[in-house]
């Protein structure tokens, strides 16, 4: 079974492997995914050294087990962020449920409140016939 390679303008770190321009870099098992392969091919452009090429400006290194590491800190970083959010709507919600409830209570006491303050009125002018001479 042969193994599928590709040759870059730029070095590229493939664990403690690195290939310099043009040499065969594997895509696939062992070497890089076939995404990074076309964003190499995107960046930088196609492989055009040969034996009629010039000499091009000398292209950055790209460290692929950095670049894995940084993407794994940040989807890391993702998931603790996604955890945080529906943490923090889970809170929400419920805080919006209790305000509702709290609303809701409020208005029945206010409810009360107003029934009372009428009979302590009414208990007022039967204090006050009560009171008054005969």
């Amino acid at each position: 079974m042969s193994k599928k390679t590709e040759q870059f303008n730029v070095t590229v770190k493939v664990g403690k492997k690195t290939y310099r321009p043009g040499d065969p870099v594997p895509v696939g098992t062992g070497g890089i995914t076939v995404e990074e392969a076309e964003n190499f091919r995107k960046n930088f452009g196609a492989f055009t050294a040969g034996p009629d090429a010039t000499s091009a400006a000398p292209v950055p290194s790209v460290d692929l087990d950095r670049l894995r590491e940084a993407i794994e800190k940040l989807s890391a970083d993702n998931d603790r962020l996604s955890a945080d959010n529906d943490r923090l709507t889970a809170e929400r919600d419920g805080a919006i449920g209790d305000r509702n409830t709290l609303l809701e209570q409020n208005e029945q006491l206010e409810t009360d409140n107003a029934t009372l303050a009428g009979e302590v009125t009414k208990l007022q002018a039967e204090i006050e016939k009560l009171k008054a001479p005969k």
